[in-house]
């Protein structure tokens, strides 16, 4: 059968529509509400800016993933990559909304066993196209990703979610580096690449930060982050790791006697970019 953007848009929702496939585990409800989806095409300009921009010798453009999973070229004419976000629900946005040092409980349990709802779809839908005879890879669900340590960046990876959604039409960055969505930054992002034609989603926005109000004075996340690692030029990631290390570790055994992995991400709450692009409707 021939794949359409129509066709995996709903197979996408569809899944995260089964409560087993889209839970908290510990915790009653959904991990995430409904996605939303974007494509992009692997000979889309952002690609090869990107591998040169974050590292040339590290990160991989979408037809060298296929390449490295099934063992053969492919043209990017005929490589395409689909994108989604995964919105935090309501209950638990106004949960985090309420903390100021360490967001609550099901907001942990978002990035572990939301994370891990995530790469199941990820891995669930390369899965499915592959038998429908299209080649597929989860980027995010390859031995082959990893993470590296970068002088410019401190961190980086060889494939990013977030940038990969900017590019399909998802959104644009924020001042600490989220994402702002048309469902907001309180999210989570994933992606599967496959060999197929689908039609590119439009990207509405010019620039990379175009929905970011920090350029018409906002400073709403500035105040939100308890580690003061956002600042008007950007986001400290050193100061975010070591805040996640020293603080919120510790915040999560004591108050939740929790002692997995822990979070922060109290800049995706309680900002005017939380659940939408600030200005516009949905």
């Amino acid at each position: 059968m021939k794949i359409t953007n129509a066709y995996i848009e709903k197979w996408i929702r569809d899944y995260m529509s089964i409560p087993e496939n889209n839970t908290m585990k510990e915790f009653e409800g959904p991990a995430f509400d409904l996605p939303l989806v974007g494509f992009s095409s692997a000979t889309d300009e952002l690609y090869p800016f990107y591998k040169r921009h974050i590292d040339p010798d590290f990160y991989r453009l979408p037809q060298e993933w296929l390449q490295c999973a099934f063992g053969k070229e492919y043209d990017a004419e005929n490589v395409s990559v689909i994108s989604w976000v995964l919105p935090q629900t309501k209950e638990n946005r106004d949960k985090s909304r309420m903390q100021d040092d360490c967001p609550p409980m099901e907001w942990q349990m978002v990035r572990v066993h939301g994370e891990e709802c995530n790469r199941n779809l990820a891995k669930a839908l390369a899965e499915h196209l592959t038998a429908l005879g299209y080649d597929a890879v989860a980027p995010m669900c390859s031995d082959q990703f990893s993470w590296g340590d970068s002088e410019k960046f401190v961190k980086i990876s060889n494939w990013s979610e977030r940038h990969t959604a900017h590019i399909s039409g998802l959104g644009t960055f924020g001042l600490c580096d989220g994402l702002i969505s048309p469902k907001g930054k309180a999210a989570r992002y994933g992606s599967v690449i496959v060999h197929g034609k689908l039609d590119p989603t439009p990207r509405p926005y010019k620039t990379y930060n175009e929905y970011c109000q920090a350029q018409n004075g906002c400073t709403a996340c500035i105040r939100r982050c308890p580690a003061q690692a956002i600042t008007p030029e950007g986001h400290d990631k050193v100061k975010c790791i070591l805040y996640h290390a020293q603080a919120i570790k510790p915040i999560c055994h004591e108050r939740y006697g929790y002692d997995g992995y822990s979070v922060c991400g109290l800049c995706q709450t309680g900002v005017p970019c939380e659940c939408g692009i600030p200005g516009k409707e949905e």
